[in-house]
C-alpha cells in the first residue's frame, strides 16, 4: 500500500511564506519531503532485519539563531572543566551547534585536555560550525571494552557540520550543493599529549 499525505511543516521568516511537509509512505519506505528546497527531512528504510530506521540527519521544525555566548553557559572560549562546568550552569548538557568564522580557510574550533592522562585532542576545519554533544542520553547500560560501563556524559563528541537548519535561513552560510559545485570540507584531529 502507498499513501501520500501532505500538512503545514512551519513558516518563513518575515512572513515570506508557509512550507509544507509531503510524507510517501509504502511497506518499504517512508519519506518526509517538505516544499522549501524540495529538501527531504527524513527517510525512513528497512535493515537487513526487516527494522525500519531513518538515515536522513534533518530536522524536525522551522527554527534558527545565533545567540552571543558571552556570560553564559555556552562560553567555552576559555577552558573549563565540563562535570564543573555543567553543575555551575546547571544544564543537563550540551547537544547544541557552536558557530564559527565563515571562512573556507582551516581554523581551530575546539581542544581538549585530559588532566589524568595528559591526552589533548585539537581540532580544525573548514566547515562554518561545530555540534558539541556531551553524551546526555548514556545512562550506564550501553556496555564497551572489558565491560567498560558508560553513565551519563562519560563521552562527548565534537562534529564539524554546517550550521543546523541553513536551509531555512538566508542569514546562515549556504548549504546546498547545486549542480556542477563541488562539496569539499576537511577536518583535522590533531592529538598529543601535554
Amino acid at each position: 500500500m502507498v499513501s501520500v499525505t501532505r500538512s503545514v511543516f512551519g513558516d518563513l521568516p518575515s512572513g515570506a511564506g508557509t512550507v509544507e511537509k509531503f510524507q510517501l509512505q509504502s511497506d518499504q519506505l517512508r519519506v518526509d519531503i517538505i516544499s522549501w528546497g524540495c529538501t527531504i527531512t527524513a527517510l525512513e528504510v528497512k535493515d537487513r532485519q526487516g527494522r525500519a530506521s531513518d538515515v536522513v540527519l534533518g530536522f524536525a521544525e522551522l527554527k534558527g539563531e545565533i545567540a552571543p555566548v558571552q556570560g553564559t553557559a555556552f562560553d567555552l572560549r576559555k577552558p573549563v572543566e565540563l562535570g564543573k562546568h555543567l553543575q555551575e550552569f546547571h544544564i543537563n548538557g550540551f547537544d547544541h551547534n557552536f558557530c564559527l568564522k565563515r571562512s573556507k580557510e582551516k581554523q581551530f574550533c575546539a581542544r581538549v585536555h585530559h588532566a589524568g592522562s595528559g591526552r589533548v585532542l585539537e581540532v580544525y576545519t573548514t566547515q562554518p560550525g561545530i555540534q558539541f554533544y556531551t553524551g546526555n542520553f548514556l545512562d550506564g547500560t550501553l556496555k564497551g571494552k572489558t565491560g567498560a560501563v558508560y553513565p551519563k556524559h562519560s563521552g562527548f563528541c565534537l562534529e564539524t557540520q554546517n550550521w543546523p537548519n541553513a536551509v531555512n535561513q538566508p542569514h546562515f552560510p549556504p548549504v546546498l550543493l547545486k549542480p556542477g559545485e563541488e562539496y569539499n570540507h576537511t577536518t583535522w584531529f590533531v592529538f598529543s599529549v601535554a
